[in-house]
């Protein structure tokens, strides 16, 4: 990170601690004094914050969900402001100290998530007992309405601390980007939701929530066990695509290669990461429809007759057939279907133009024709990158999106020159670049 904004990120960090520091303060100078039950009850929350830090969900592949909100907001709304926040910040510390490294940048991380979540959960908790004196074991419309209110004080408190410290990261706004790619919201509501359980829970009997704690381990379980199922299903894919690679000696890792550029081209178009993984995905396993190709055809060193291109032509919709079955593709299906279509719509399958082709398949046609152009192929032999290169400019605007190649250019570092021009004083004839 560059020294500016390292600076930067440490004024943002250093400002929300002061300001937490100072909240906590106000809260315990104006709050009560806790009782027993009210401590016992902190602890016990307090236990729930550290442990579901600690033991994410698993939700998909290679993807987590730390599920601490649900005791963080069950914690607003059986504590008092102070004793809420001081479970946030030190359920949070204590987490962050046992997982996380030691260092200057795992310091700045503690002190800012520790702050965030203190933060937060204050707001939530002062507007949840200022809206209502109802308690939760006679829930009314005034706590249901408090309750409602209480999960948009959390939540947009802590989102936009997040954001106040990821611009001071990145130099710019990301609001846009935040407001549209909230697929997390459902998860998050899910998690408010569990929270007011527990708050419940702890509000009729305190021994409740240890009791608790069974359900929700055997929930852990079984969706680590699911989540192992479906990567199981998803390597087996994999692997099959591996196997279409290694039919052809020259395409031997052509799917990985594949993936690695489409990632770097999707980071560089500034999509989100969730994203930039789907598509990825399904570029791994792009050409795992060339199982239901003949060798005799898919090996074959000279001119493809008519016959034999229509086999080629059909590997994309066998392709998406096959995956389409399977949960972590199947989102990436119309990719697969779709990466052998034109800009200026003389691919196939189906003949697709510009926009009408979706930009997962446009990203995946890039980074695919640049493989086979730097590839020794049966018919051919690699081309020089330099080659390549200018090949993917002539060709942009025609047969490839011009904003992915150059977008792709971006991520090799190259110069984004002649992008969709013919240069007709270029001294080695046009190749053809179209992917087989």
């Amino acid at each position: 990170m560059e020294p500016r904004r390292e600076r930067n990120v440490q004024v943002v960090v250093f400002a929300v601690f002061g300001l937490a520091a100072s909240a906590e303060a106000v809260a315990i100078a104006t709050g009560g004094v806790p009782g027993l039950r009210e401590l016992a009850a902190g602890a016990m929350l307090f236990a729930l914050v550290v442990a579901s830090r600690l033991f994410p969900l698993h939700i998909g592949y290679k993807r987590k969900m730390l599920t601490d909100s649900g005791s963080l907001f069950a914690a607003a709304l059986v504590l008092q402001p102070w004793l809420a926040g001081a479970v946030a910040a030190g359920g949070m510390g204590a987490a962050e100290l046992v997982s996380q490294r030691t260092g200057a940048r795992s310091l700045k991380q503690l002190v800012f998530n520790s702050s965030q979540r203190l933060l937060s959960v204050m707001a939530a908790a002062t507007v949840f007992h200022a809206l209502t004196a109802e308690p939760l074991t006679e829930p009314g419309v005034s706590l249901g309405m408090a309750a409602t209110v209480a999960v948009g004080a959390m939540f947009v408190t802590n989102d936009l601390l997040l954001l106040g410290v990821i611009f001071a990261q990145v130099g710019r706004s990301i609001l846009r980007d935040w407001l549209v790619d909230r697929s997390d919201i459902p998860y998050d509501l899910a998690l408010y939701a569990s929270g007011f359980v527990v708050a419940l829970a702890a509000s009729f009997h305190l021994w409740l929530l240890p009791l608790l704690v069974f359900p929700i381990a055997v929930f852990h379980r079984a969706m680590r066990t699911q989540v192992t199922l479906r990567t199981q299903t998803r390597e087996a894919v994999e692997a099959l695509a591996d196997v279409v690679d290694m039919r052809d000696p020259y395409t031997f890792n052509h799917s990985h290669r594949v993936a690695e550029f489409v990632r770097g081209i999707g980071v560089h178009l500034g999509l989100s990461q969730d994203v930039v993984e789907e598509i990825a995905a399904a570029a791994r396993v792009h050409d795992v429809g060339k199982i239901g190709v003949r060798d005799a055809v898919l090996l074959k060193a000279g001119p493809l007759t008519d016959e034999e291109y229509a086999e080629i032509k059909r590997h994309p919709d066998i392709g998406a057939k096959l995956t389409a079955r399977f949960p972590d593709f199947a989102r990436g299906t119309a990719y697969i279907r779709h990466h052998h279509e034109r800009w200026d719509g003389r691919g196939y399958p189906q003949g697709l133009r510009g926009q009408q082709i979706p930009l997962g398949a446009r990203i995946i046609s890039v980074a695919d024709t640049y493989d086979a152009l730097t590839s020794s192929r049966v018919y051919r032999s690699a081309l020089d990158e330099d080659v390549a290169r200018a090949e993917l400019a002539r060709v942009a605007g025609t047969q490839l999106d011009p904003e992915v190649v150059t977008a792709f250019f971006a991520f090799k570092g190259w110069v984004p020159a002649g992008i969709g021009q013919t240069n007709a004083s270029r001294a080695t004839a046009p190749v053809s670049t179209t992917p087989v």
